[in-house]
């Protein structure tokens, strides 16, 4: 539930914002100072699980940051100014950081990429809610359901009936893993990996709509449904990904092919069958990023493992952030068709990277560790 609070205003103001730029008097180019501020606050606390686990107990964390989200989103929905707008999403990133990063310590912990898919499907189902409803009622109505599911989720985080898996918690005095327990080929190439699918992901939703408006010549309300779908892909392929019997080397490989298969395909097709093809590139991209995080044990080992995945999630919200505002400044140069040329040329180079990470293993870990389960008895 939390994953799909936080990510409904992420899929909303980049499938709504070429309707609702008018009302703030802006053009479709200062998408990238909202997209810029969003990953500036996201970035800021894309690693503190640790640090937030030392001092509070995770349910009273996730409660009172759900219940900020909550207020952020009335803001953002109800404003009108854009100043206050980049204030809000900044906000919003804060607020998504922080969340995220403690969910990203519960998979490292469970180490299941079944779970790890129904985790990132439930953020896909919201980030598709968001445009959905923005296309069919309005701007407004996207940020009130957000807020309504940020306080549903508040309040289920709140519950003591919930309880969470053994060695979740940060002691205070942690025992200090040696420098030498990270390698610095699987670490760099993890990181680069996750920075480059991370950025398509987010590139995609955030400027696909535009892309369709601007440049393929689609309606508003066909561009934010192409959004929509977007993450419906995302969402249907993460929440089935714990039953496709593929081991994570080969949901990696034939992810990677399929996104740049897909978006040479939404480039040549005619606007109506782009507007499906982002529903396939959803669908490619969608057991990536969960198996890379799941899978992060395998590559740097155990003793490591905790501290890359903080340091994954930084590099996937520096690469997601610095992609999508540029191509704010690269829209305005050279017009919306410059996005789909863009998105082909990252995947043409994080894709090398991914079927490298597939092919390192850990000398202290078994293969496949990925599809060996620990899971907790009563996990939230």
């Amino acid at each position: 539930m939390i994953y799909l609070a936080i990510s409904t205003p992420l899929g909303l103001f980049g499938a709504a914002w070429p309707q609702q730029r008018e009302q703030f008097g802006q053009s479709s180019g200062a998408l990238g100072l909202l997209i810029l501020a969003y990953g500036i606050g996201r970035l800021s606390t894309a690693a503190t699980a640790l640090p937030i686990l030392r001092r509070v107990h995770i349910r009273v964390a996730n409660t009172g940051l759900c219940l900020l989200f909550v207020l952020a989103d009335l803001v953002a929905g109800f404003g009108r100014n854009f100043v206050m707008l980049i204030v809000c999403f900044a906000v919003i990133g804060l607020l998504t950081g922080a969340l995220d990063s403690l969910g990203a310590r519960f998979q490292t912990l469970v180490r299941d990429v079944g779970s790890a898919g129904l985790m990132f499907g439930c953020y896909g189902l919201g980030a598709a809610l968001g445009p959905a409803v923005s296309a069919i009622f309005s701007w407004t109505a996207g940020f009130v359901l957000a807020a309504l599911l940020a306080l549903l989720a508040a309040l289920l985080a709140v519950r003591p009936q919930v309880e969470w898996p053994a060695g979740l918690m940060e002691p205070r005095h942690k025992r200090k893993v040696p420098a030498e327990a990270t390698r610095t080929v699987p670490l760099v190439l993890s990181l680069l990996a996750v920075a480059g699918f991370c950025a398509l992901e987010a590139t995609s939703a955030n400027w696909s709509a535009t892309y369709l408006e601007g440049a393929r010549g689609a309606s508003a309300v066909a561009a934010s449904l192409g959004v929509s779908g977007f993450w419906a892909g995302i969402t249907f392929g993460r929440l089935f990904l714990g039953r496709v019997p593929w081991p994570p080397s080969r949901i990696l490989t034939v992810g990677g092919l399929s996104v740049l298969v897909t978006l040479v395909l939404i480039a040549l097709a005619p606007t109506r069958f782009a507007i499906f093809g982002f529903v396939f590139l959803g669908l490619a991209l969608a057991g990536i990023f969960p198996t890379l995080l799941s899978t992060t044990a395998d590559r740097v080992g155990h003793a490591a493992a905790g501290k890359v995945s903080g340091w994954q999630l930084l590099t996937a919200n520096l690469a997601a952030t610095c992609v999508s505002a540029l191509m704010g400044l690269l829209v305005v140069r050279f017009g919306p068709q410059v996005i789909i040329f863009v998105l082909i040329g990252v995947a043409l180079c994080a894709l090398p990277l991914l079927i490298l990470c597939t092919r390192i293993q850990s000398p202290d870990e078994p293969p496949n560790t990925a599809q060996r389960v620990v899971r907790p008895e009563h996990a939230p």
